[in-house]
């Protein structure tokens, strides 16, 4: 009888509680999103005698950047809040253009849980110098052309040791951020399969997946008038397989301190390789940055370093150096304009500057957002 009695209970609780959740309304998508068009005037040189200038003589080059967002939330009557998101990547050529995709079940109480393809935790925690604009150091490299290593054949300019690894991937990962106890966030992620062919599909049936997971804490408050930001982060990804060289560690920690509309902010990056091969990502780079808000006004201006040692079997190290200086008007309505002036230089491992290679440039555009 005590438990007939017990099943009963349960069950009324269970349809009590089904009742509430279905007394919510449901999700209606919102439609947002961005479109971002720039003019670049750029200049690019290289030190390699040998080089072909084939694939570097454009100074003037255009690009967009269109993502279209599906979003919407409910809040059930436990309190519970279900929100979706899902990207389009408008611009890109892929036969897939859906970027991120994916649900956050949170509360003021629980913090907030994310499935699908998202943001890896480790990323969203970064404290990172002030920009003004949409431009990261290593979205500045394909506006300078391409840049060899002593041969007759190009290829793209990019950094060899940036400042970070790439931690950026929209993979199919849980994520969970903690509530704020007094402006501290503790929080992580694991993802099955980083940067695989297909984010969204993170089922193990190779074995030879690239895991990866990250972890951190950080702080967000105010003292003495002034907005202080900080965090410690640490990211880790396996190489796919026993031959792999794409696994890594990476430890960042940052800090931001903000007062009467000026920003000061950077952040320290060590790197190492895990994989065990021929290319050894051990390194570190930092970033520092001062950044300024008035009205519709804002201004930055960031310097960015850092250095590995590349490949084991070649003596020196690989070294990247660049600045840029940001402007951008507000005029109202989502709209703004913005301009940015850059400088990158990548200094490659081996004898003498034969892979030396730098950029400079004006990108000047107009970004919408809706």
């Amino acid at each position: 009888m005590k438990k007939i009695l017990l099943g009963t209970t349960a069950m009324i609780a269970l349809g009590t509680m089904t009742t509430e959740t279905l007394a919510a309304d449901k999700i209606a998508l919102k439609l947002g999103g961005f479109h971002r068009h720039y003019v670049g005037l750029t200049d690019s040189d290289e030190v390699a005698s040998t080089s072909s200038d084939a694939a570097r003589d454009k100074s003037i080059s255009q690009f967009a950047n269109t993502e279209i967002y599906f979003t919407g939330s409910t809040t059930l009557d436990n309190g519970i809040t279900v929100a979706v998101r899902t990207e389009l990547e408008v611009d890109s050529a892929s036969t897939d253009n859906t970027d991120r995709n994916f649900i956050t079940i949170s509360s003021d109480a629980m913090g907030a849980l994310t499935i699908g393809s998202a943001q890896p935790f480790g990323e969203g925690n970064f404290v990172r110098a002030p920009m003004a604009g949409n431009f990261d150091w290593s979205d500045l490299t394909p506006w300078v052309g391409s840049a060899t290593s002593g041969t007759t054949s190009t290829s793209a300019f990019s950094f060899s040791a940036n400042l970070v690894e790439d931690t950026g991937t929209d993979d199919a990962r849980i994520k969970y951020q903690s509530p704020s106890f007094n402006g501290f966030t503790v929080g992580g992620d694991y993802t099955w399969a980083s940067n695989a062919g297909e984010a969204h599909n993170a089922r193990r049936v190779t074995g030879d997946m690239n895991e990866a997971f990250s972890v951190g804490a950080a702080y967000s408050g105010a003292f003495s008038g002034a907005d202080v930001a900080a965090d410690v982060t640490y990211y880790s990804r396996q190489g796919a397989g026993t031959t792999s060289s794409d696994g890594w560690d990476q430890l960042h920690v940052g800090l931001s301190v903000g007062m009467s509309g000026f920003t000061v902010a950077g952040g320290y990056t060590d790197f190492s390789d895990n994989d065990g091969g021929s290319s050894e990502d051990d390194g570190e780079g930092w970033e520092l940055g001062v950044g300024y808000e008035t009205g519709p006004y804002s201004l930055s201006a960031a310097y960015m370093t850092s250095s590995n040692k590349g490949t084991a079997a070649t003596a020196g190290d690989n070294e990247d150096e660049a600045w840029q200086i940001v402007a951008t008007y507000d005029l109202g309505a989502g709209v703004a304009l913005t301009a940015t002036y850059f400088d990158i230089e990548a200094d490659g491992e081996g004898a003498g500057n034969t892979t030396k290679r730098d950029g400079s440039g004006l990108i000047a555009g107009i970004e919408v957002g809706f």
